[in-house]
């Protein structure tokens, strides 16, 4: 029979601590700080037998109201996004992101969040959450696109990018980006051609541009681009006077002697530079109808 009464006397001592003090006794840790109110009051979150339910949640915090007022109804003079960001989610799916007993702090009770709630046409606007996090570097500042174009919803980083995505944005326009990644050295350094005349989209290397398609760089033609190439921002223009005969009028009375007329294109003759194309396709004497 003692048995029995102790049995019975420990249940309603436990009934007594549940109903009195169900915090101190179940709850697995501290309330945020905006629902400390509420700590002694574990229906007001959960359902019997069934834990914390998203309808609960509704009924102090109403879909309509966040952003714009407070749970007591204080108007919300500050919007971060928030308004647009719930007004896309669907009703009683609170818990998915949210939970509590983490702390006081509210934001450990945010838990991942998953943009597969969000409707389908605040998915296609990201801008409306993420405006304050739009980088102010020259690439976002012309991409008109969606962010999802470039990033996914997982991280920001690593992203993919399409250059077709800079509306009006001319070849030209390539150093506003990518001035970081011009290469140190005199001929990327003294160049005022455009990236793409060498480079394209997809990645840096390999490059289009290749000397030897207009002039072979021997042993005997090792010289600075400048020497040749007097006008950084056209490379189409060059002079073989830095190093031969210094003057117009000398490299005019060789050629003259030799019956050559048509001398003021070096290239179209001298390939590579040596003496071999003489009397070759390319090598014009006097009265050739070339112009």
């Amino acid at each position: 029979m003692k048995p029995l009464i102790v049995f019975i006397v420990s249940v309603l001592i436990l009934a007594a601590l549940v109903l009195t003090a169900p915090d101190f006794l179940l709850s697995p840790g501290p309330l945020m700080k905006g629902h400390q109110s509420l700590k002694n009051n574990c229906l007001s979150c959960h359902q019997p037998l069934k834990g914390a339910a998203s309808v609960q949640c509704l009924s102090c915090h109403k879909p309509s109201d966040i952003g714009f007022k407070s749970v007591s109804g204080k108007l919300i003079t500050k919007n971060d996004g928030k308004v647009q960001f719930h007004k896309g989610l669907p009703e009683k799916t609170c818990i998915e992101c949210h939970t509590d007993h983490k702390g006081i702090a509210a934001a450990k009770a945010i838990r991942s969040f998953r943009h597969e709630l969000i409707s389908k046409e605040l998915l296609n606007n990201c801008s409306n959450c993420h405006a304050q996090k739009k980088p102010a570097d020259e690439v976002h500042r012309f991409t008109r696109g969606n962010c999802g174009q470039c990033h996914n919803t997982s991280r920001w980083k690593p992203a993919t990018f399409d250059h077709k995505q800079l509306p009006g944005i001319s070849d030209k326009s390539c150093i506003k980006c990518h001035k970081a990644d011009q290469p140190k050295d005199s001929m990327h350094r003294l160049s005022q051609a455009s990236c793409a005349d060498c480079h394209n989209t997809n990645k840096w290397k390999p490059a289009t541009f290749n000397h030897d398609r207009y002039f072979r760089l021997d042993g005997d033609h090792r010289a600075s681009c400048r020497t040749c190439h007097t006008n950084p921002g056209n490379y189409k223009i060059y002079t073989c006077y830095g190093c031969h005969e210094h003057s117009e009028a000398k490299i005019a009375s060789e050629h003259r002697e030799e019956g050559i007329y048509n001398y003021q294109n070096c290239m179209k003759c001298h390939r590579n530079g040596g003496g071999e194309n003489r009397g070759k396709e390319g090598y014009w004497h006097k009265g050739s109808n070339d112009d």
